[in-house]
């Protein structure tokens, strides 16, 4: 079985012929927000044609022996070249989804009568983003005015997405990325590159599993996470909402909604906003649940170390092996 020794990467412009090996790299990745994928790169050649990699498709790849494992693709953002040796020269690059590209942008817009899938479809096939895939899990209401109001594209998409919680990630393959949005969170997708066999049995465990091991040295045949911290915090508790509707000047259509997790913190801490920027029940209610939602979203916490290269943002797992029982749950 290889080890974790075995992890190679390999770096390869989807345009042009240049060739080069990758000396290290940072990924940094996150749910709801573009990943910046920066190499530092090597090569024969002392003279690679910037147009063949600005703005240009790129194919980075993790692999286990010869079986690749992760795939990051994206689109050129920096590239630059540093120092020559005798034989090589040093290059560095920075490579970022497409939907990075919004941030480029701006604009002031009106949309009326439309919901915020059907707003977030329109200002992404603005961008030329074709390969997406959009789940409304739940009913969002028609949006008489929506306005962008000279922002960037992209803070317009995450902000009218994270009003109606929405968020997104993204799925990679050989050929392309795909951003994936979705209103609820736990549809996001469980991690899976395989099947992995520990050393003593010849079946399969489940795929979906991470195994943490504290005291892990050297090579290990099953990759696991060798550090984690879990942490708590105080946060608000609960989220109260109101507005106004010249239809009805009496009614004071409040909305409150109560977070979870709870039972270690007092429920009197709250936050309370006027006006909720809604006109009717039907949006006033989701809108108040996502706000406690997003003011409670690192109420837990867990930072871990390791070397198991299948988990992403946004995919679920269940942890294994820990000494605290009540860590060794599904996790996100």
């Amino acid at each position: 079985m290889p080890s974790q020794s075995d992890l190679r990467y390999s770096f390869q412009p989807l345009v042009g012929n240049a060739e080069f090996e990758v000396v290290s790299f940072e990924l940094r990745e996150g749910i709801s927000t573009p990943f910046e994928l920066e190499l530092k790169l090597i090569s024969f050649e002392n003279d690679i044609d910037f147009g063949h990699l600005l703005d240009k498709p790129v194919l980075f790849t993790i692999w286990e022996a010869e079986r690749p494992v992760r795939y990051v693709h994206g689109l050129v953002s920096r590239f630059s070249q540093a120092e020559s040796g005798s034989y090589r020269t040093y290059y560095h690059t920075l490579v970022e989804p497409q939907l990075a590209r919004a941030n480029l942008r701006s604009n002031w817009r009106i949309f009326q009568q439309k919901t915020v899938p059907q707003i977030l479809e329109l200002m992404l096939q603005r961008q030329g983003i074709n390969q997406y895939e959009l789940r409304a899990s739940m009913d969002h209401q028609v949006r008489e005015f929506c306005v962008q109001a000279g922002e960037t594209d992209l803070a317009f998409i995450a902000r009218i997405a994270a009003e109606e919680g929405f968020v997104y990630r993204f799925a990679h393959s050989e050929k392309l990325h795909k951003l994936i949005i979705t209103d609820r969170l736990q549809s996001l997708g469980l991690i899976s590159h395989g099947a992995i066999k520990t050393e003593d049995e010849d079946e399969p465990v489940d795929r979906n599993i991470v195994l943490y091991h504290a005291n892990s040295g050297g090579d290990q045949a099953i990759p696991c996470l060798r550090r984690l911290r879990y942490s708590e915090q105080v946060r608000t508790a609960r989220q109260v909402q109101r507005d106004y509707t010249f239809t009805n000047p009496a009614y004071r259509q409040e909305h409150r909604a109560a977070g979870p997790f709870l039972e270690h913190q007092s429920k009197e801490y709250k936050y309370f906003d006027y006006p909720g920027r809604y006109k009717r029940d039907a949006v006033g209610k989701p809108f108040t649940d996502n706000r406690i939602t997003a003011l409670r979203h690192d109420v837990r916490n867990a930072e871990v170390q390791g070397e198991d290269v299948r988990l992403q943002p946004g995919l679920s797992f269940t942890l294994t092996g820990h000494p605290r029982d009540n860590l060794n749950t599904p996790r996100q």
